[in-house]
């Protein structure tokens, strides 16, 4: 067991999956009692993952990174990409390569990189760059106990942000709803169909982001350095929504869709995080973003379905 922990890469990579093989055919996917699934943290820090100090090299074909599982031509100075087969040459930067001479991309132990990337600073940018944004999903689908606990984590998380990190608050259980913390003095809130799956440019349309909502208009900055004009009704600094997001939390109680004896809640995690995402869609390009879901059970309505309604 010690060897496999030291050659196990899951925990270089962020990466776990339920089934350490994938299936070969349909006949054997419908033999799995346990679904396939991989549960994958991405911005998981690890003292052994490298850093470096310049952008990815990028497939032109289908933007595949540069990676120890691409095959490469040292004489011609290309690579070929493992996903869509591209011929991709090398830049300017990397004409030393050779054989004996690789860049940390192609070490067969670094499958998984970070590169540090200089933060772009618009002139016309008054205010200082955000830390970031931050968009918590809270399931509803608990008992009273159990969701006052997880309100209660929610706050202290939100207190340890800085004070310029952009804070989105989603809830689900049955629906999704999207709470709007622009306007403190009334609660406003978006409903979605738990389950319906939605587009990221139908989540848009549906919060009022979409094309219509971004014409210039009373009120609204042409070209806001934010991204879209409007995202700021969802999307405010955690300095500015606490007061607004503690009251919410504190009136937000546990979902009250029906369940019928020895049945599950309908929980709808799938609509839910794809909603969220698509509302980070609104932000400008290269914002560092987060989604933070506080779940209470597996999803059982819509897209992601993992279970049966009825408790076995």
């Amino acid at each position: 067991m010690s060897e496999m922990a030291q050659t196990d890469p899951e925990g270089i990579d962020g990466v776990r999956m339920t089934w350490n093989a994938w299936p070969r055919s349909k006949v054997e996917a419908s033999k799995c009692v346990i679904p396939l699934a991989a549960s994958i943290s991405p911005i998981r820090s690890h003292p052994d993952v490298p850093t470096l100090p310049y952008a990815p090299l990028r497939c032109r074909a289908c933007s595949a990174v540069f990676s120890p599982f691409c095959r490469v031509d040292f004489a011609a100075l290309i690579w070929i990409c493992p996903l869509c087969f591209q011929r991709n040459p090398f830049p300017q930067h990397y004409s030393a390569i050779s054989a004996t001479n690789v860049p940390a991309e192609l070490y067969p132990q670094y499958t998984t990189i970070e590169y540090s990337l200089p933060t772009p600073h618009h002139p016309d940018q008054s205010s200082p760059p955000s830390s970031g944004v931050f968009v918590f999903v809270l399931d509803t689908c608990m008992i009273e106990e159990e969701l006052g606990l997880a309100k209660s984590a929610l706050k202290q998380a939100i207190g340890l942000l800085p004070d310029n990190a952009l804070v989105g608050f989603v809830s689900f259980g049955t629906q999704v709803q999207v709470h709007e913390l622009g306007f403190s003095d009334l609660a406003k809130v978006y409903v979605f169909r738990g389950s319906k799956e939605l587009s990221k440019d139908q989540v848009l349309d549906q919060l009022g982001l979409g094309v219509a909502g971004r014409r210039t208009g009373p009120g609204f900055q042409k070209g806001a350095p934010g991204g879209f004009p409007g995202i700021k009704r969802f999307l405010l600094p955690a300095s500015e929504c606490e007061y607004t997001l503690d009251s919410l939390l504190d009136e937000l109680g546990t979902d009250q869709w029906p369940v019928p004896p020895g049945s599950r809640s309908l929980r709808c995690t799938g609509v839910a995080l794809s909603i969220a995402a698509g509302l980070l869609g609104a932000c400008s390009a290269g914002t560092p973003t987060r989604i933070v879901a506080l779940v209470g059970g597996p999803c059982t309505e819509g897209p992601g379905t993992v279970t049966h309604l009825i408790l076995l």
